[in-house]
């Protein structure tokens, strides 16, 4: 049967219950008093609690550091200092930043033996707005000391072999916890982005890993392009136009033309004698049923008039007068 500890200022949530009623349930809690007092007493029992276990990257360690390849990389979680993820007897589990001297405790499900051989500590980082977690290290493992012992190669196993032991099912936890996968330096080009941070593990026992970014190489600043409010006349590749007959000078080949929403365009050119004679044979016959042919238009630039490229069926949609920019 698996057990649930909290303690503290919760953060509330909303959560249906068997019989479909909502109940307020706490995402998070702060920690109370005797939570902080247990986690003060780790340091006591792990003296390396209490230094920095993340640390900037000094400039002279950046060639020795890259050019050894003994490293693993992987993007920096939160811009935050890394916090402890802590696994304890008598208290939830909790992640707690020695920076900042503050933590928090989540609803975690987990077995009532899971802390009989002692606590646990993991490095992870938290984004509580996006509820993710990320699982970095694990420096005390069953009350074992692992960063004073082990390297980082031995200790991610170790992370792996932890994390699989919590039980998978947690209703009640509301956010997704992942363990991290270290990238190899020779794989580093193919994930590198040298707008973030970046941690930098080496293998050193007892030593406190890196975060670094890339001040050198120039990045690339992408231009904004703001939308464009009035319709780009470039867009459309074809302009269909209503052609009528002028009225107001009854000579041949003078059609008038006129956009979707009735608007005068201009007088037409007629290039051909071909389209000449198929316009007055339209008119002609269909007069009576149609007042107006669809034509594709393009403007002459030698005329300053917009010339009938050929006729279009009568059921060709109209542009609109917006894309006529020549007509103004």
């Amino acid at each position: 049967m698996a057990s649930i500890r909290h303690s503290g200022t919760t953060f509330g949530t909303t959560f249906g219950n068997a019989s479909g009623e909502k109940q307020k349930v706490a995402r998070f809690h702060r920690l109370d008093s005797n939570h902080i007092s247990a986690i003060e007493s780790l340091y006591r029992t792990y003296p390396f609690l209490s230094n920095r276990v993340e640390v900037h990257m000094p400039y002279h360690m950046a060639k020795p550091t890259f050019g050894s390849g003994k490293v693993w990389l992987w993007p920096k979680f939160d811009k935050r200092p890394v916090g402890y993820l802590i696994f304890m007897e008598g208290f939830a589990p909790c992640i707690w930043y020695p920076e900042r001297q503050e933590g928090m405790t989540f609803r975690w499900l987990l077995p009532p033996t899971f802390h009989h051989n002692g606590p646990t500590i993991c490095l992870a980082n938290i984004l509580a707005g996006e509820s993710h977690l990320q699982m970095e290290d694990i420096v005390v493992y069953q009350g074992k000391n692992l960063w004073s012992t082990l390297p980082f190669s031995s200790r991610w196993p170790v992370l792996r072999t932890f994390w699989n032991s919590i039980p998978p099912d947690q209703p009640l936890l509301a956010f997704t916890v992942k363990v991290v996968f270290p990238i190899t330096l020779s794989d580093w080009h193919l994930h590198y982005n040298p707008a973030i941070y970046w941690i930098i593990q080496h293998d050193t026992i007892g030593r406190a890993r890196w975060y670094w970014r890339d001040v050198v190489t120039e990045q690339k600043v992408v231009e904004y392009v703001a939308p464009k409010l009035k319709r780009n006349p470039e867009i459309m590749s074809i302009l269909c136009a209503q052609c009528v007959p002028y009225a107001k000078m009854p000579l041949p080949d003078t059609y008038n033309l006129m956009s979707q929403e009735g608007e005068t365009i201009g007088i037409a050119s007629i290039p051909n004698i071909h389209i000449s004679l198929e316009l007055r044979r339209l008119f002609q016959v269909q007069v009576q049923a149609q007042d107006m042919i669809v034509v594709e238009v393009r403007w002459h630039e030698s005329f300053k008039k917009y010339q009938i490229v050929r006729i279009m069926p009568k059921d060709t949609p109209i542009s609109t007068s917006s894309f006529f920019c020549h007509s103004r």
